[in-house]
């Protein structure tokens, strides 16, 4: 991958992630910019720094774990640490998909097990929003107890996000949050029988 490659696809990706308009996969990942508008930027070199690292794949989930993280992010920021820490955290989670599904989903359990607000909440409580308010499963995603990645997976199998984006009255926190996951959602991959065998084994 060359460094104007690089470049084309950071700013798919950046508008994948930034743009209600804009679908990296409708649109083929096709942005308008010429390579002369390339060689113009004083930052080019930043992209091809990151060729020498990665291939087309790797640079792809590079960019996808940064923007969905900050999607004002800049290609600067992208080499420095941080940049590595978020494509590493997102690798970690990937490599120990299943480790990590399970994990949260045991997690999910204890929260419903250990309720003592309410003596009968189910699986099904944790999903339910009341009077316009975070429902329980997003509150733990909110508070960094579960990942995005896990909320992911269970609303493509039970689809409430919907449900959410319908009955969830706040304005600030939500509306930004459901963006990134629906556009976030298109990048994770999952085993769906693997998934709900899971889901299965802790939950029923």
């Amino acid at each position: 991958m060359n460094s104007y490659e690089a470049y084309t696809l950071y700013l798919a990706i950046k508008l994948h992630f930034t743009s209600k308009s804009y679908d990296f996969f409708v649109h083929n990942a096709k942005v308008n910019s010429s390579f002369n508008t390339f060689l113009k930027r004083n930052d080019r070199f930043f992209f091809h720094k990151l060729t020498t690292k990665y291939n087309k794949e790797e640079m792809l989930e590079y960019f996808v774990s940064n923007f969905f993280h900050n999607s004002k992010t800049w290609i600067g920021n992208l080499v420095r640490a941080d940049g590595e820490t978020n494509y590493t955290k997102w690798k970690k989670y990937n490599q120990s998909f299943t480790y990590n599904f399970r994990n949260d989903c045991l997690l999910v359990n204890d929260v419903i097990a250990n309720d003592i607000a309410n003596d009968s909440i189910s699986f099904n409580d944790m999903f339910l929003v009341h009077n316009g308010q975070h429902p329980r499963m997003l509150r733990l995603l909110l508070s960094g107890r579960i990942s995005i990645q896990t909320l992911i997976i269970l609303d493509k199998i039970l689809t409430f996000i919907k449900d959410w984006d319908k009955k969830i009255t706040e304005t600030v926190i939500w509306p930004e949050k459901s963006f990134k996951i629906a556009k976030l959602k298109p990048f994770i991959n999952f085993n769906l029988t693997k998934c709900k065998f899971i889901m299965k084994e802790v939950f029923v």
